[in-house]
């Protein structure tokens, strides 16, 4: 997992079988076959250790029921999105929930040879994400209201918290009104690509345009951190490539997380944000 590790304690359901309907064969859609399904639930179990209180852990029993519910009435062609479909729903339940690995097991798959099962296996966890978000067209703050709420509503996303929001002169010399901006922290499940195509599809859906560089628009949303990781690849860097030169992005950022560490240049937040008040 990118950017993620986690403690060795774990909730595990080991291959529980259940009867369902997943397959791309006609007769698969129909006749019930055996899924042998496991799952690894990341959490820490040292609160439950110490107070005997289910409360305090993620129920085994629990976690059996959402297997069993989600597999049962769900028909998919692949076994692929029986795992990542379930993997989702058991972070999306479980609070307590790091990450999840999820196996699932077609030990009668119809297919020639002799095996004891096919099998997909994959893992999905919750990353700390920091969001920077603008506005210099039409109801400003209508538009960061609208970013902020897609967001909470989104059950690929927890935890979801906004800076104070702060008005600022144009960045770059080409758009006209001015900004207001804020900052956004929060807990995905999404790759770094992902959550690219996820924010643009808000920023589309708030009518922004692409014609200019730099220039006005209703939304703007750029990706800062993306946990501790350096990322690099398909349009995308994390962290982002400018924000130390950003004002309204560091002033927000700071009032969020003013330790955060830059992965690259090794320097907290509040201490960026300093040395770039002293330039301006």
């Amino acid at each position: 997992m990118t950017g993620c590790e986690f403690e060795e304690d774990k909730i595990i359901l080991k291959d529980f079988e259940v009867l369902a309907c997943h397959g791309v064969n006609p007769e698969e859609k129909v006749v019930p076959q055996r899924f042998l399904i496991s799952a690894e639930i990341y959490a820490d179990v040292r609160a439950a250790g110490e107070s005997d209180d289910v409360e305090n852990t993620v129920s085994y029993s629990a976690v059996k029921k959402v297997v069993k519910s989600f597999t049962e009435e769900n028909c998919f062609d692949l076994i692929e999105t029986l795992a990542t479909g379930l993997a989702k729903r058991l972070l999306e339940k479980f609070p307590l929930a790091k990450g999840v690995t999820v196996e699932v097991k077609k030990p009668d798959a119809p297919m020639s040879g002799k095996f004891d099962y096919v099998a997909v296996k994959t893992t999905f966890a919750w990353h700390r994400v920091y969001l920077s978000l603008g506005s210099n067209m039409g109801d400003r703050g209508g538009y960061l209201d609208f970013a902020v709420n897609e967001l909470k509503t989104d059950p690929a996303f927890k935890n979801v918290r906004e800076s104070g929001r702060i008005a600022t002169n144009p960045y770059g010399g080409v758009a006209q009104g001015k900004f207001l901006n804020s900052v956004v922290e929060a807990d995905t499940y999404f790759t770094p690509e992902e959550l690219l195509h996820r924010v643009n599809g808000i920023e589309k859906a708030a009518g922004r345009t692409r014609d200019v560089r730099w220039g006005d628009r209703t939304l703007d949303i750029d990706i800062l951190f993306y946990d501790d990781i350096v990322y690099d690849k398909n349009w995308l860097s994390i962290p982002h490539y400018d924000m130390i030169n950003r004002d309204f992005v560091l002033k927000p950022l700071a009032e969020l997380a003013p330790y955060k560490l830059h992965p690259i240049l090794r320097k907290r937040v509040i201490d960026l944000l300093e040395e770039l008040e002293k330039k301006i």
